[in-house]
């Protein structure tokens, strides 16, 4: 086959993909890529299957460094523990590997009893990285393992092929925020973390003292005033954004020179600061899940996991909550 010939199958197949339905099917369990019903075939709408479940992303901290570091040996070593490590774990915590990419693994867990699976899964891998950082006492090994919840959408992704190539020519994509952010959790657990931010002080704008709704839709309101009100409020105030958030407020008006979004501006002031994030981070979703699933389990019961405070991870709004928990035994 030449390569016109195949740049003009592979046309036919966008062209295929695009024209064609997906619908997906609610399973309770973890689809796998042998799954019959997830299908893929030309000239058919595509099956796929969707989740509400757990997903756990776990990680090896600056591997790179290590690789330069360390023998390629006993880097060999280390990753073949690691990942027969977090097969069993998963395994024995009712969840399935799904993709191990590196030193990047990811886990899903079926829907009964997730959040308890996912946790203490996560409790048993940050133990067993403390076990075997104590095997290998020259290695500086953590791990970092982050965990969401919600709607995956699963598909599958490939080719047939004949022999040996066929498994290699086949896989799923996992489509939603939950994997996602998982895998943003995950990138930042068991790190030190240096964060700039910036602290405003402001008038903010005093809506009762603008009149017309233009004015009041606008992201900076013209001045046009009732007689008896101020454009702005008497008091200032402050608030802290990230670099990117203070640059998206800021704009530049001929008359007005520079403006603040939120109001008057007074002055502005960078800060810098440290996060150190522990080894496990979970969204506020997996935290109440689980906290209601063990009420009673000892972690909860001593506050034995924190909210990481302005956690500043990217792409997640909602609350983390994190700890460095390993098993006593």
């Amino acid at each position: 086959m030449t390569i016109t010939q195949i740049i003009e199958e592979i046309n036919a197949d966008i062209i295929d993909i695009k024209s064609k339905g997906f619908k997906y099917i609610t399973t309770n369990q973890v689809p796998s890529r042998h799954d019959v019903a997830l299908t893929f075939e030309r000239n058919e709408d595509k099956v796929g299957k969707e989740i509400n479940t757990c997903v756990l992303y776990v990680d090896i901290r600056n591997s790179v460094e290590l690789n330069k570091k360390h023998h390629t040996h006993t880097m060999g070593r280390i990753y073949s523990i690691f990942s027969k490590s977090i097969l069993k774990l998963a395994k024995h915590h009712n969840g399935s590997v799904r993709n191990i990419i590196g030193d990047r693994v990811m886990v899903v867990f079926p829907c009964d009893n997730c959040f308890s699976n996912a946790v203490n899964c996560a409790i048993s891998i940050n133990h067993i990285s403390h076990d075997i950082n104590n095997h290998f006492k020259d290695v500086d090994f953590r791990c970092g393992i982050g965990i969401d919840f919600g709607l995956l959408k699963v598909i599958k992704v490939g080719l047939h092929r004949k022999g040996t190539e066929n498994i290699d020519n086949k896989n799923l994509v996992w489509v939603g925020y939950p994997a996602n952010l998982a895998s943003r959790l995950t990138d930042m657990a068991n790190k030190n973390v240096n964060h700039s931010s910036v602290e405003v002080s402001y008038y903010p704008y005093n809506f009762r003292g603008l009149c017309g709704i233009s004015s009041l839709l606008s992201p900076f309101p013209q001045r046009r005033v009732r007689s008896n009100e101020s454009v702005y409020q008497e008091s200032s105030t402050k608030k802290t954004h990230s670099l990117e958030d203070f640059a998206k407020c800021l704009s530049y008006n001929e008359t007005l020179g520079v403006c603040y979004s939120g109001g008057k501006l007074i002055k502005f002031e960078k800060k810098d600061s440290q996060i150190e994030y522990p080894a496990i981070l979970m969204t506020e979703a997996v935290f109440n899940g689980y906290k209601k699933a063990e009420p009673t389990s000892s972690d909860i019961v001593n506050n034995y996991w924190k909210e990481i405070n302005n956690h500043q991870i990217r792409n997640i709004t909602s609350k983390v909550f994190g700890g460095n928990i390993t098993w006593k035994i």
